[in-house]
């Protein structure tokens, strides 16, 4: 009998993260570029083999969060560790959000939470790595638009609710998909352990954790008091904002300190609010951003919602095209400055701020000669008509003694199917 040992099996390929190395560069639009090819952008399918794709991705992701820390940096935000006071070390799980360096004075703060699927920094790798750039694709270019008034800038807290999961082997957290692209053993294992909650950072061990964590450790130790805070959410993170906030108990306390809401892409529907004053902030000052083909900034609906749009619009708040149609990931990249500019507005009038009432016009378009809405009881006739024929063919095998097993599919075609 043989035995494979260990030492035997096929290594997991390595690539450096570091972009001038993996043969790509930033050109002067701020996108990624092939150093061989300029006019070629980041290449995912290098091998037949998956396993050596998703390690030059996890390389090349490495590679563009640092950079996009270090722009971060740059604008005068800062690695903050949690849980608060821990001390960062590869055997004791932490994970760092960024924070400004002014939050314990500044008298706004935005609370920004990503999706829960992305690095910490990242907006969309979509555009990342495509066209669009870098900053453009990150959180670059929302804070530094953020910081950018007149005004006094507010504070920010970038959360972390996509990077919670520890893995022992890197000495950091990360998303599941880095953790799933990141080195084994080798590459002919069936993949990288998913830590169980109980091993990840304390306080912080699921999203949901994490986003109670930032308002109940991080503001109260970090931020000043009484500082008015306004939360900027991308999908499900907007949505688990949301859901925080609405406890009894949890807005009791906020509420008197919340500025503005501005859900982008979450899909949390005003029905499941269970707090009234939640409910009545929803209307007066938040606002949804949703995936549409229109403009950036286009009124789709009112507080009560719109029943001539197929675009779900119960979000009990204003509702208004992001100017990106169909990733939601992409909502902020389309959006950010439509969506600074209402912060902006929110910050100048102050505590008497409420959302104007609108009259919406706004529907769906129709297409010259379509129906509002197709008549579908001719092909409903038609289906139960052949479904009473087949069963009583079915019927008739049965009285004949024919039990051989027959499998039907019924279609949406035209033809009948033979026998």
């Amino acid at each position: 009998m043989f035995k494979r040992k260990w030492s035997g099996l096929p290594a997991d390929p390595h690539f450096p993260s570091d972009l001038k190395e993996l043969g790509y560069f930033v050109n002067e639009d701020d996108e990624v570029r092939s150093i061989a090819e300029p006019d070629r952008y980041f290449k995912f399918f290098l091998n037949r083999n998956p396993r050596w794709n998703e390690r030059q991705r996890f390389a090349m992701n490495q590679a563009l969060q640092s950079l996009i820390l270090a722009r971060l940096s740059a604008l005068g935000l800062q690695p903050t560790y949690l849980p608060l006071g821990v001390i960062p070390s590869p055997s004791t799980p932490h994970l760092r959000i960024y924070t400004s360096r002014d939050l314990s004075t500044a008298p706004r703060v935005a609370l920004l939470f990503g999706e829960t699927t992305q690095d910490l920094g990242v907006l969309a790798h979509r555009v990342i790595g495509g066209k669009g750039g870098i900053d453009a694709g990150s959180w670059v270019a929302f804070v530094r638009d953020l910081l950018s008034a007149p005004t006094p800038n507010p504070g920010i807290i970038l959360a972390s609710p996509g990077s919670l999961l520890w893995s022992p082997s890197q000495g950091r957290t990360l998303s599941r998909t880095a953790l799933a692209d990141s080195p084994m053993a080798s590459a002919a294992h069936a993949g990288n352990r998913v830590p169980a909650p109980a091993d990840n950072v304390p306080g912080n061990r699921t999203p949901g954790e994490h986003v109670r964590y930032v308002f109940e450790a991080v503001v109260p130790r970090l931020a000043a008091p009484g500082a008015v805070l306004d939360v900027v959410g991308v999908g499900d993170g907007a949505d688990l904002a949301c859901a925080y906030l609405d406890q009894p108990g949890v807005w009791e306390r906020w509420g008197p300190r919340m500025g503005c809401l501005a859900s982008v892409g979450g899909m949390r529907d005003v029905k499941d609010v269970r707090v009234d004053g939640f409910r009545e902030f929803l209307r007066a000052r938040a606002r949804a951003y949703v995936p549409s083909p229109e403009p950036a900034g286009m009124t789709l609906s009112g507080p009560d919602g719109n029943p001539r749009t197929a675009t779900f619009t119960s979000y009990g708040c204003p509702v208004f095209s992001s100017g990106e149609a169909h990733h939601v990931e992409c909502g902020l990249v389309a959006g950010r400055r439509v969506v600074v500019e209402w912060l902006r507005e929110v910050a100048a009038a102050g505590p008497h701020y409420r959302n104007p009432e609108v009259v919406v016009l706004y529907s769906d378009p129709v297409r010259a000669g379509d129906a509002a809405e197709p008549d579908w009881s001719p092909w409903v006739e038609e289906f139960q008509e052949r479904k009473k024929q087949r069963e009583e063919e079915e019927e008739e095998r049965k009285k004949k003694g024919d039990d051989k097993f027959v499998v039907r599919v019924d279609t949406l075609s035209d033809s009948e199917d033979e026998d």
